[in-house]
């Protein structure tokens, strides 16, 4: 099946002048000349596979996502937020979905195919993109119209933020940090690190990046403002909407509301309450499906702990400096150009 799969993707990539830029597994990533191109792969691609003989009856779906851009060209292929931006639109999808982005469907809208039309799906959220994306989706005579909402930041019980800057690097960091998370026995795990090297941002980050895989949701609580280790509970509550009651303890209640819960609570700047950690290894006893990640300078020093060291930003080694091209890809460097 999956040699037919890639013939069948791979005859019409050919057909329609595509260039593929990479593959791993079964994801194809193809660059155009025009965006109509694409649009009209996209849709032969779809019907190959709808019209294939697959074995047992099997239908073979696949989610695809098209953006326009200009990313930028290196020795290892295309780079860049663009790149990312495509990516995140495919994810979003389900299968036999096409997903388009605002510019790729101002480009292809007057030159639609006989039978393709353009349905406006409005703006999302997107992981790892710092603005909404507004997406459209291509709706093609005979094939399936209808599916599940989108599979965005909305679908996902949260209160994550939009930042208002981009992240770049520490791919390596988020990848090791989602990995721990996603694993049944690690319940807390504590970032660590002086002031300004990033605690928070690469936290925000790993709360994005594993928004889906927690079925009750994400939850930030912001403590820079707390000073006192016995509202940390409280503040909890709050940021979940769980009402104090009377003759009852902040702890017990929300003990009792995410008792049952799949959930990960991102505790942030937590050093100057860090004597509330005994609530927080409390709350971890008697809630088994909940997880905690902690932003801090200094560790909790409780049981099943795992602290993480934040890393500053790679840079050069400056008694040999790089050419600008190999400089530009420091992360130090990178974000001080970004930011500038």
């Amino acid at each position: 099946m999956l040699a037919d799969y890639r013939h069948l993707l791979c005859t019409a990539f050919e057909r329609w002048n595509g260039h593929q830029v990479d593959t791993q597994g079964d994801a194809f990533f193809i660059a155009f000349t025009r965006a109509t191109d694409a649009v009209s792969v996209a849709i032969a691609m779809q019907r190959a596979l709808a019209d294939h003989p697959w074995p047992e009856g099997v239908m073979l779906r696949i989610r695809i996502g098209l953006h326009t851009g200009e990313p930028q060209r290196t020795s290892e292929g295309y780079v860049g937020l663009d790149v990312q931006q495509a990516a995140r639109i495919m994810s979003a999808g389900h299968g036999g979905q096409i997903l388009l982005s605002q510019a790729t469907a101002a480009l292809v809208e007057p030159h639609l195919p006989e039978g393709a039309s353009l349905r406006d799906l409005g703006t999302h959220r997107l992981k790892d993109l710092h603005r909404t994306t507004h997406l459209f989706q291509l709706v093609v005579a005979g094939l399936p119209a209808t599916f599940p909402p989108l599979k965005t930041l909305e679908s996902h019980p949260n209160n994550l933020s939009l930042q208002p800057t981009a992240f770049l690097g520490r791919e390596k960091e988020v990848a090791e940090l989602c990995t721990l998370l996603r694993r049944e026995e690690v319940r807390l795990v504590t970032l660590t690190g002086p002031a300004g090297v990033g605690k928070t941002r690469l936290g925000l980050q790993v709360a994005v990046a594993l928004v889906d895989a927690f079925t009750d949701g994400v939850f930030v609580v912001p403590l820079a403002s707390v000073d006192d280790p016995e509202h940390v509970v409280v503040a909890s509550m709050q940021t979940l909407s769980i009402s104090a009651a009377k003759n009852q303890a902040p702890l017990a209640l929300l003990q009792a509301a995410l008792k049952e819960k799949h959930l990960l609570l991102l505790l942030d700047n937590f050093e100057q309450v860090v004597e509330a950690a005994l609530p927080v290894a409390a709350l971890l006893s008697a809630c088994p499906r909940l997880a905690v990640l902690v932003t801090s300078r200094a560790v909790l020093h409780v049981q099943a702990e795992h602290a993480f060291t934040v890393p500053p930003l790679s840079v050069p080694r400056t008694k040999r400096l790089p050419g600008l091209a190999t400089l530009a890809q420091y992360e130090a460097v990178a974000l001080f150009v970004e930011r500038a």
